[in-house]
């Protein structure tokens, strides 16, 4: 994991194998979800501090946002490119 200075939230679609819908974080990310975030920076925009989950949900939930489109990336990334790229390099 890498150092964080404080706990965040995934709010993304689960991605086997990197990350469920909902995991907390404190201290860092996992390695895998560190490598898929470095390649698809989009993953970024839903790793969110837990202050701000409401915040972030609402955005998710509305059509056009930078939140929303993340989510809908991600989600469309299939099995074998996610594994290429966290088991790959």
């Amino acid at each position: 994991m890498t150092k964080s200075e404080s706990p965040v939230m995934y709010l993304g679609p689960t991605i086997r194998g990197v990350v469920k819908y909902g995991a907390v974080f404190s201290g860092g990310i996992p390695k895998r979800l560190e490598k898929l975030a470095r390649k698809k920076p989009i993953v970024k925009q839903l790793i969110v501090p837990l202050s701000d989950i409401v915040k972030a949900k609402t955005a998710i939930d509305t059509e056009g946002t930078v939140e929303a489109v993340a989510y809908d990336k991600i989600e469309a990334l299939s099995e074998a490119e996610v594994k290429k790229i966290t088991e790959g390099e």
